[in-house]
């Protein structure tokens, strides 16, 4: 394979960036249907497979009601339908639940041909009433539980969804029933460069903006999806993260309709087991902190069996020799009690909305599950690039899809710098603020993410850390939180933490650590020895978990204090941590921290 990267100067002479050649790992790149719109997109679906069902919600505990595709597609028009009988231009806030309402109203939004503002259901009352002034929004579809925060809003039209489409009054349902009565005709074409979809993001540090994208932006990140890694029809989508986040919104709700899966509904996190038993589902879309919270419960249950670690061992050295020898599937049999643990069917595990521990990544492999890592932003729809199935490096987030362009600014020594990309997934701006735009955006289409990375030069992207946490340690050297962040939350005491810049007496930053540690653990160890856990244990635990870091990491990487958080980080719906709010609500002053 020839060089992925080739040093250029940009068209100023005055910047250097690495710039990446078209060669793609992981083979010829998968078919994918071609659809003009989302609404055609759902109509193809339906007209080819319409009594295959197209989503499973939770009905009680266990159980699930569904909806066929035919049912689905008859739906939307109604909605759609009901929805110009009230407003001729629908600018449609949506919030609450996944459900099949959820699903339909936004869907109904896009055909009906106006835009969709998805918001966080975890928001304030006084943040939604923003997001709706500053979208412009004169409808908003809500479960039942928010009625009380849009009653008496002047001129916005509110509307109560509920998961069967049944309930009375101004409704969902009672919106259905007028547009099955109605004679309006339903556009036949779509201006799809358009604005179609406001996304209210603020990240896990800064305040709201809304992303603005087009259905062809949306489509073209559903359709490299889909062309870098293999999903179809027989799959089932197991939906365990919002929907109204543009990671579960494009991948896990958009892309599975788009090809005729199946999509099912989680009850909620604590269930995910009896869900992909009862669903039979196959694929997965979640973030690192599930995925890594999973493979400890599974490596804690393997080792604290009878005889575990060493049928662990044994087993790994089994599936090892048989792939030396070219047999493949002897990991999946050999820990096969671990898969019937999650339902027998699970196929492909997917991690995104941050980076995930690379050693979780093999771990799961060396049991049997494919996972492939990605990467994304909501304001490129989200995703940019991912892992294949034929090409999964551990600790990259894969290759960029083959639409994208992507390049590095200002590489350093090492060849890290900006992650910088451009492509067809790019958002169309942030809405209403063209200042904000123009300083992530630039007039050719170049895409500023925030991130730091490196292009290995077989064409694997690396992520580093984000731009804005870059600690610059005492040799001027950069130091990125996120890696030392992953090393630390690999030790046992450790639930979560933060690494911070602390600015030093003399030049640079010292680095430091707030440390959530796992207080069901030291509670444990403490009731063994027949005493109560203190803060004395804590610290001791936390300043044992920083030297045994130190012992190997490089100078400038160095922890030099640290601080016990109380509780739990804050996060976002995603489970991204807020590092913001997370220090701000430590109140960290240097009295606090505790010296290594």
């Amino acid at each position: 394979m020839e060089s992925f990267e080739n040093i250029m100067i940009d068209q100023s002479g005055s910047r250097k960036v690495k710039r990446m050649n078209r060669v793609i790992p992981g083979g010829p790149l998968n078919p994918c249907p071609e659809f003009s719109s989302i609404p055609e997109m759902i109509q193809r679906t339906a007209e080819m497979v319409p009594d295959r069902i197209a989503v499973r919600e939770p009905a009680e505990l266990g159980k699930f009601r569904s909806i066929s595709y035919r049912q689905l597609a008859a739906n939307i028009d109604w909605v759609a339908r009901g929805i110009l009988e009230l407003e001729k231009e629908p600018v449609a806030a949506v919030v609450g639940a996944n459900s099949i309402s959820w699903y339909t109203v936004y869907l109904a939004v896009h055909r009906a041909g106006g835009i969709v503002v998805p918001m966080d259901p975890d928001l304030p009352e006084a943040d939604m009433h923003t997001i709706l002034h500053y979208s412009g929004a004169n409808m908003i579809f809500h479960d039942s539980d928010y009625s009380d925060r849009f009653q008496n809003m002047k001129d916005i039209i509110s509307v109560t969804m509920n998961a069967g489409l049944m309930e009375d009054g101004r409704g969902l349902s009672s919106v259905l029933r007028q547009g099955r009565m109605s004679s309006l005709s339903l556009p036949s074409d779509y201006d799809t460069h358009k604005p179609a979809l406001i996304s209210y993001t603020s990240g896990t540090t800064g305040l709201a903006k809304g992303v603005v994208h087009s259905q062809d932006t949306i489509i073209a990140d559903i359709r490299q999806t889909i062309k870098f890694v293999f999903l179809d029809e027989t799959d089932v989508f197991l939906s365990i993260l919002p929907v109204h986040h543009m990671y579960e919104g494009t991948a896990g709700f958009l892309l599975p309709l788009s090809m005729g899966a199946e999509i099912a509904i989680s009850h909620g996190l604590r269930y995910i087991k009896d869900d992909l038993a009862a669903t039979k589902a196959t694929v997965v879309f979640a973030v690192p902190l599930l995925w890594e919270a999973v493979y400890r419960r599974i490596m804690e249950s393997i080792k604290t069996a009878s005889m575990g670690k060493a049928k662990l061992g044994f087993g790994m050295a089994v599936s090892a020799m048989s792939e030396k020898l070219g047999i493949k599937g002897v990991r999946r049999k050999v820990f096969s009690k671990v898969h019937d643990t999650f339902g027998g069917h699970l196929r492909l595990l997917i991690s995104g909305g941050s980076g995930i521990d690379p050693e979780v990544i093999e771990g799961f492999e060396k049991l049997g599950f494919r996972i492939l890592q990605g990467y994304g932003l909501t304001e490129t729809a989200p995703i940019i690039a991912v892992n294949r199935v034929d090409a999964n490096r551990y600790g990259s987030v894969g290759p960029v899809f083959s639409e994208m362009e992507c390049r590095i600014s200002e590489p350093d020594s090492y060849g890290v710098g900006e992650i910088q990309v451009k492509g067809p997934n790019v958002m169309l701006g942030y809405f209403g603020d063209p200042e904000a735009t123009a300083e992530v955006l630039s007039s050719d289409g170049w895409f500023r993410t925030g991130d730091f990375g490196y292009l290995d030069r077989d064409g694997f992207l690396f992520i580093t850390g984000r731009k804005k946490n870059v600690i610059i340690a005492k040799n001027g050297k950069n130091v990125y939180p996120e890696e030392i962040e992953t090393r630390l939350n690999r030790f046992s005491h450790v639930k979560e933490c933060i690494i911070f810049g602390k600015l030093s007496e003399t030049k640079g930053e010292d680095i430091c650590a707030l440390v959530f540690p796992d207080r069901d653990l030291l509670i444990a160890e403490a009731e063994k020895e027949n005493r109560k856990l203190s803060i004395k244990d804590e610290i001791k635990a936390v300043r044992n978990v920083v030297r045994d870091y130190n012992r190997t990491a490089e100078t400038h990487k160095r922890i030099t204090g640290f601080i016990i958080s109380e509780e739990e980080f804050p996060k976002t719906t995603t489970k991204k941590i807020k590092r913001k709010a997370a220090l701000k609500e430590a109140g960290i002053t240097p009295g606090e921290i505790f010296r290594v």
